[in-house]
């Protein structure tokens, strides 16, 4: 079944098919399963054909506010082409994944933004990525971010177990522990939120290790999916909790495909990487 919305980007417009608007070039278009994902792609909807009205009942007034509130950056990323350089600012591009559009940002010294563009702290992590790094947010493109978006394409087509980049993750002191520990976990390992304050050097202190684990703004790269309740539920994740569950299980699959034959004979044959775009509502 086709999908019902089409957006233009050279218009940065969404639209109902059939839109009395002149049709716009086949190269120029992009089409969305609905409009929440149309909007945390950096598009607003057409004034003549008004697509929210039909199909944005999802789609909460407050998201509403929080994607028209990132559109500028986020309409410029999505359409990022000239070359900048990371010595004085941060510079972000949107890259496709299977899960949705992602934020990705880099100076430099390495990336230091990957997050769901629909995450609800995206606005409040660009704020803190500008203090802590005293530099301005700018769209373009950076060998750092093509680098990453390789890497990302492997990861997700099942050709890789880990990344090979540099990262710049400033925080504070209990921040950077928790951080430093989620990046020592093996591919397709899970922690409680308990062990992770222990490994941290903070045991007792698990409410402090989920706020620190919540505010990393590194999203697989620093891997705080693999954080999980006690009992062993998923538990809940700034990108949503469908997502957690598809990364735990991509992770699990990644896992056996990369053991050793001798190995992996002995275990159930593992499950097809789950790269089919699934959509949930929001």
């Amino acid at each position: 079944m086709a999908l019902p919305l089409i957006a233009v980007s050279t218009t940065d417009v969404f639209c109902r098919p059939g839109c009395p608007a002149r049709a716009p070039r086949a190269d120029h278009v992009e089409r969305f399963a609905s409009a929440h994902e149309a909007l945390f792609a950096g598009y607003r909807q057409c004034l003549r054909c008004r697509p929210m009205e039909r199909h944005g009942a999802s789609v909460t007034p407050a998201q509403v506010r929080r994607a028209e509130g990132l559109r500028p950056i986020l309409a410029a990323a999505r359409q990022a082409r000239a070359r900048r350089s990371g010595a004085q600012a941060v510079v972000v591009r949107m890259l496709r994944t299977p899960l949705g559009p992602m934020l990705a940002g880099s100076t430099d010294d390495g990336i230091c933004l990957l997050e769901f563009t629909d995450r609800p702290m995206l606005p409040t992590q660009l704020a803190v990525l500008q203090h802590r790094l005293g530099r301005s947010v700018v769209a373009g493109r950076h060998p750092h971010l093509d680098q990453l978006e390789g890497q990302l394409d492997e990861w997700f087509s099942g050709r890789r177990t880990t990344f090979d980049l540099p990262l710049v993750a400033p925080g504070t002191p209990f921040q950077e522990r928790v951080w430093s520990v989620l990046r020592s976990l093996a591919p397709g390992e899970t922690i409680s939120y308990e062990e992770l304050a222990t490994r941290a050097g903070r045991p007792g202190a698990q409410r402090a290790a989920g706020t620190a684990n919540g505010a990393n703004r590194l999203a697989i790269l620093v891997p705080c999916h693999r954080v999980v309740r006690k009992t062993g539920e998923v538990g809940n994740y700034g990108g949503g909790r469908w997502r957690k569950e598809w990364l735990i299980r991509h992770e699990a699959a990644l896992q056996r495909s990369f053991q050793p034959p001798a190995t992996r004979a002995l275990q159930v044959p593992p499950e097809p990487f789950l790269l089919r775009r699934e959509h949930h509502s929001r």
